[in-house]
């Protein structure tokens, strides 16, 4: 997000407030005058757009999550190598006043993504141009970065404003990299440029905030927040703006060019600071922008964005939890040990899903899982019933009334208020002979890995057997929880085909190597398949969910898509069979051909079913 069209114009308009610099020779210098191990950090969505952009890998697979896991690997080693430390900053949560943005590009997304599922049904191939990154990486990649030896963590609000804080706080830090134009509003350390990065030189762009305010807008750099303000940004927009911009200038190309000078005349000729206590002045400045004095906490909002070391009240847990408790919840968070989700619940009573790639021929994948959520929403929430005993003639333990507001992006929904959905109350029985309503502290804290792992079984209410569930691998638990997630389906009528449920079992047996995935001819696309590894990556992200209520039973590094999916060998494994079914080609060795009949029949599916199949 930021000011749209600022860093255009500043490449454009502002030569010398772009300026080619060399990473190593920043970093040496920051060294020598500081006497610290310099740090660089690293604004996590952005890089993770940049970097799976760079990597050319297909796009609408589902994930070639080996791929993008040794590509995060090498991007580390490479600073690591000039004596670089990275720091990740994510988002991890969505600032409220913001969502009318988030709106806004979720439903532009799912617009591009309806021309695209066109395209593709007409050609079965992806379209030429097509990018973006796979489903569920944005929630993975603090994790897999931290798993990786970075250091990373994830915020409890819009990340630019958290990295800019960090950058000043820490003197180790000699620069941030992103392609967000609000770090050249931010009075921080200096803004490096990953559109522009080239890791084999490791030079770039710096953006000279001062320069861009000095020398080509002649505004103090304490300005530089009213100017953005005024210009339009993420709470101010430019639609809010445009009779003020119309009144100054006619606009035909360049906006920000076009309207640059007038602002920079206006500010000064007013005097106005851009004072977010001076209310005065912010009066002054709304009467001016919007011809009344309603647009005040616009002003005032935008502003204070920008307002390195405000005191923000910290926001406060919705439900009654110890001290520790409410503490370990934010720790959690910000040290990426938790799916985000769960502070987001906890704190804001909210659950937030981006668009996927997904038409309309299948149920939302928003809705598919829903159940599922909201059995989590009952145990954060604590919302149990008890089971019937002569001793106990059944009871509710409740925390009051709850709703919960999702805002889940998907065909037909327009996000123009959220969901309102209510927590499922788990039904619990026994477990070693005692009664198990715990409460989210005793998850956390008291119970075993087998009683967290009970918890987990329940709350996904699987077609599986518990101890069946307890024997499994770690890298096979994520994949069949969501196959027999899917199995089971809605209404018990199945989500997935025999045939569908055995390719995804073969790919995850391969004993997968980078050069072989690389070197797979390219398989033909099926929209069918693009939206069932959608389904299938949100099936592992609410797993991931499940796991983050439950206390975390099943360790992060299990979780990780690599181990047990490739969206790219699932489409090739799948045209295959549909033109020869076999468990020998599905599978390589006989190893494998035994435990792929071994994971299907589990989960009732008659393998050899597969064998006659004819070519759909």
């Amino acid at each position: 997000m930021g000011v749209r069209g600022l860093q255009s114009f500043i490449e454009n308009e502002c030569p010398e407030a772009c300026k080619h610099v060399s990473i190593k020779e920043l970093a040496e210098k920051h060294r020598k005058i500081f006497n610290v191990d310099p740090v660089l950090v690293v604004d996590g969505m952005n890089w993770l757009v940049k970097l799976c952009a760079g990597l050319r890998l297909e796009y609408m697979y589902g994930g070639q999550w080996l791929q993008i896991q040794r590509a995060m690997a090498n991007f580390i080693a490479i600073f690591k190598s000039i004596g670089v430390k990275l720091v990740f900053i994510f988002d991890g949560a969505i600032c409220e006043s913001k969502r009318n943005e988030w709106v806004r590009r979720r439903t532009e997304a799912y617009e591009i993504y309806l021309e695209i599922f066109k395209m593709v049904k007409m050609n079965w191939r992806e379209p030429s141009g097509c990018s973006g990154i796979p489903t569920f990486i944005d929630i993975l990649s603090c994790f897999i970065v931290k798993g990786l030896g970075a250091d990373a963590f994830q915020t409890d609000t819009e990340a630019d404003f958290v990295i800019a804080d960090y950058a000043v706080k820490h003197k180790e830090v000699f620069a941030i990299i992103s392609q967000d134009s609000d770090f050249i509003i931010f009075n921080t350390k200096m803004y490096l440029s990953s559109a522009h990065l080239d890791l084999a030189t490791l030079s770039t762009i710096h953006y000279d905030r001062d320069c861009l305010a000095t020398k080509y807008l002649q505004l103090p750099v304490e300005r530089l927040p009213l100017f953005a303000c005024l210009v339009g940004n993420d709470f101010i927009s430019r639609d809010m703006l445009k009779g003020f911009h119309l009144s100054l200038t006619e606009i035909k190309k360049g906006y920000v060019a076009a309207i640059a000078e007038k602002i920079c005349s206006v500010i000064k000729n007013k005097g106005w600071k851009g004072n977010v206590f001076n209310w005065h002045e912010l009066s002054s400045i709304s009467l001016k922008v919007f011809g009344n004095r309603d647009g005040i906490h616009f002003i005032r909002d935008g502003l204070k964005s920008y307002a390195i070391n405000c005191n923000n009240p910290p926001i406060k847990v919705q439900i009654k939890v110890s001290p520790k408790m409410e503490k370990n919840i934010y720790e959690r968070h910000y040290n990426c040990m938790n799916a985000p989700y769960i502070f987001d619940l906890l704190f804001k009573m909210e659950f937030n899903q981006c668009e996927v790639l997904e038409d309309a021929s299948r149920t939302p994948c928003a809705l598919v899982y829903r159940e599922i959520r909201q059995r989590c929403y009952g145990v954060l929430f604590n919302c149990y019933v008890a089971p019937h005993t002569p001793t106990n003639p059944g009871r509710t333990r409740a925390g009051g009334e709850v709703i919960v507001k999702e805002w889940c992006a998907y065909q037909g929904n327009f996000l123009e208020k959220p969901e309102l959905v209510k927590p499922l109350p788990l039904k619990v029985s026994s477990l070693a002979g005692k009664d198990q309503i715990p409460t989210i502290d005793d998850l956390w804290f008291n119970l075993t890995e087998k009683e967290k792992l009970w918890m987990f079984w329940r709350i996904l209410h699987i077609p599986m057997e518990f101890e069946f569930l307890v024997n499994l691998h770690k890298d096979q638990v994520v994949l069949a929880c969501v196959l027999s997630s899917l199995i089971g389906g809605l209404k018990l009528s199945p989500l997935v085909k025999p045939l569908e449920v055995a390719t995804l079992v073969a790919q995850s047996l391969w004993k997968k190597e980078i050069e072989e995935l690389e070197n797979l001819p390219i398989p033909w696309l099926d929209p069918a398949n693009i939206n069932l590894c959608t389904l299938f990556l949100i099936g592992v992200s609410t797993v991931f969910l499940v796991s983050s209520t439950c206390g975390s039973p099943l360790p992060l590094e299990h979780i990780m898509p690599w181990r047990y999916f490739d969206g790219k060998l699932f489409h090739y494994l799948y045209n295959k069979a549909t033109i020869k079914p076999s468990i020998h080609d599905l599978c390589r060795d006989t190893e494998s051909e035994f435990k792929l009949s071994a994971m299907t029949k589990s989960n009732s599916v008659k393998f050899p079913v597969l064998i006659n199949r004819k070519k759909q």
